[in-house]
C-alpha cells in the first residue's frame, strides 16, 4: 500500500469544469478518466503529491450537483461530501469559459459553511482574454480567485505554493493545544481492525452509549466517531474507524476514502487498539495493521474480541498466549486483552491498559542509567559494520512518546537494525515500557578520539 500524505486536499466544484484534468496534472498521471460528458467521475479518486518537500494526498470528487435524484447519484453526492468533511484544505473549482454559475454559488456556499481553508481557483483560463472574470468570481466569498489552466499548465506553480502555505498554517494550528499546568491530559485512541470483528460495539462498551450503529453487515461504519471517557488524572478520546480491508478488497468511493480516513487517524492519537476476533484468529491483514501502526510510531494494545465465545479448558490461555507470541514475534512488548466486546467483559481491562500505556510512551529514561544499560550491552556483544567497527560513546532520550533513543556513533551507517533489537531487548529488560515501541536515531560523533 502507498504511504499516504500528511494532508488531504480536495478538489471541488460543479460537474466538467476539469476537476480530473486538475487532478492528472497534479500527481502526474493519467489516472482519472477524462471526457466531456458531466459526471463521468463517480468515485473519489486519490493521489499522492510532494511539492516543496511537502507531501500531501489529493482527491478528485464527482461534481457537486444541487438536484440529485437517483441512488446513484445519492451515492455520488455522499462520496463527495465525504471527501469535503474529511479535507484539510479545499480546491474550489470554477470553469472560466463558462463564466459564474448558479451551481457554483450553491457548492460555494455548502463550503463556506464547513469554515475550512479553500483556495479558489478559475480553470480553462488559455490566454489573456479571461482575466478580467475574475472579479464576478469574488462573489463566491471564497476568496481571491486564481486562474489557471490545468490542461495546459497554466498557473499550476502558484497554485502549489499557495495550498503548501496554508497546509503549513493547518499545521501550526493543531499544535496550538497546550494543556495548562493543572489540565488533565488527553489520552487519544484509535480501534481499528478488519471489517465486523466488534469495533463498534467495543466503542460503544467504553465510552458508555449507543453513539455508533453496529450491525452484523460488514462495513457498517464509514465515518470516524469520537467519544470520550473521563477520569480523575486523564481523559480518554477513542474513536470508532471504518474496517481495514485488505489493498486489493478496497473498492472505490466511500468504502476506499473510510479506509483511507481509518489510517489517516493513526496521525491523531497516541495508541492504537488493533481489535481481533478470537474464534477466527489471526490472519495476514491483522499483521499488516499492526506494521501500519508501527509505522506510525504509536503505542499498541492487542484486543482478542469474542472471548467469551471460545470453548475453554486451563490451558487455553496459555496456549492463545504462545499463538499470539508467535504471529507477532516483532511486538513482545505489545499487551494482550482478552474482551467481550458484547457483554463488555473487561471492557475495564482495555481502560487499565491504555493508562498504562500512556505513561510508557511517555517515560524519559534517565540519561546515566541508559548509557549503564547500553555499555553492559555493548560489553557482552560488540557491533559489528560491514566495512569498519562502530564505536557507540554515548546514548540519551531527548524525545518521549514514542520514547526516541539517540546513539552517538563514530560510523552511524555500520550499525544494523538487528543489533538495534539487541540493544531494545536490554533496554527493555530494565524499562518494560509496555505497549510502547523504541525509536532509534543514530547520529555521528563528534569526538576527537575516534
Amino acid at each position: 500500500m502507498n504511504k499516504t500524505g500528511k494532508y488531504l486536499v480536495a478538489i471541488v466544484g460543479r460537474p466538467n469544469v476539469g476537476k480530473s484534468t486538475l487532478f492528472n496534472r497534479l500527481v502526474g498521471s493519467r489516472q482519472a478518466i477524462l471526457s466531456e460528458i458531466p459526471g463521468t467521475t463517480r468515485d473519489v479518486l486519490f493521489g499522492n503529491v510532494v511539492w516543496d518537500k511537502t507531501s500531501f494526498t489529493i482527491a478528485d470528487t464527482a461534481g457537486i450537483e444541487t438536484e440529485v435524484q437517483t441512488d446513484l447519484e445519492k451515492d455520488i453526492l455522499a462520496q463527495t461530501q465525504l471527501a469535503i468533511d474529511s479535507a484539510d484544505l479545499i480546491l474550489f473549482l470554477a470553469d472560466a469559459k463558462t463564466g459564474l454559475q448558479p451551481d457554483d454559488k450553491a457548492a460555494a456556499e455548502l463550503i463556506r459553511k464547513l469554515s475550512k481553508p479553500v483556495i479558489l481557483v478559475i480553470n480553462k483560463a488559455e490566454g489573456t482574454k479571461y482575466d478580467q472574470l475574475v472579479y464576478e468570481f469574488h462573489q463566491l466569498g471564497l476568496g481571491e480567485p486564481q486562474l489557471i489552466s490545468a490542461i495546459q499548465g497554466r498557473g499550476i506553480g502558484d497554485i502549489l505554493d499557495e495550498l503548501i502555505k496554508k497546509l503549513k498554517k493547518v499545521r501550526k494550528v493543531g499544535k496550538v493545544t497546550k494543556l495548562a499546568k493543572d489540565a488533565k491530559p488527553i489520552i487519544r485512541v484509535s480501534i481499528l481492525g478488519r471489517p465486523n470483528v466488534g469495533k463498534s460495539t467495543l466503542f460503544n462498551q467504553l465510552i458508555g452509549s449507543k453513539r455508533a450503529l453496529v450491525s452484523n453487515q460488514p462495513g457498517t461504519t464509514r465515518d470516524v466517531l469520537t467519544g470520550r471517557i473521563t477520569g480523575e488524572d486523564a481523559d480518554i478520546e477513542i474513536t470508532d474507524t471504518a474496517g481495514l480491508r485488505r489493498p486489493g478488497k478496497i473498492g472505490k468511493g466511500i468504502e476506499y476514502f473510510s479506509s483511507l480516513r481509518a489510517l489517516r487517524s493513526l496521525q491523531d492519537v497516541d495508541i492504537a487498539l488493533l481489535l481481533m476476533e478470537a474464534d477466527e484468529g489471526v490472519i495476514a491483514q491483522d499483521m499488516k495493521v499492526t506494521q501500519m501502526i508501527l509505522a506510525a510510531d504509536k503505542g499498541l494494545i492487542l484486543v482478542i474480541n469474542k472471548w467469551d465465545a471460545v470453548e475453554k479448558d486451563d490451558k487455553l490461555m496459555a496456549e492463545y498466549e504462545r499463538y499470539l507470541a508467535q504471529k507477532f514475534p516483532f511486538v513482545p512488548w505489545a499487551p494482550r486483552v482478552y474482551v467481550s466486546a458484547l457483554t463488555g467483559q473487561r471492557a475495564d481491562k482495555i481502560i487499565t491498559t491504555i493508562k498504562t500505556v500512556w505513561h510508557s510512551m511517555n517515560q524519559k529514561i534517565p540519561t546515566k542509567q541508559l548509557n549503564q544499560i547500553i555499555s553492559s550491552a555493548i560489553a557482552a556483544k560488540l557491533p559489528k559494520g560491514p566495512r569498519k567497527i562502530p564505536k557507540i560513546y554515548f546514548s540519551s532520550v531527548k524525545r518521549v512518546s514514542p520514547p526516541t533513543i539517540t546513539l552517538k556513533v563514530n560510523y552511524p551507517e555500520e550499525i544494523h537494525f538487528s543489533y538495534l533489537r539487541y540493544l531494545e531487548k536490554k533496554v527493555r529488560e530494565h524499562y518494560p515500557l509496555i505497549g510502547a515501541p523504541i525509536r532509534w536515531e543514530i547520529v555521528k560523533s563528534s569526538n576527537k578520539t575516534e
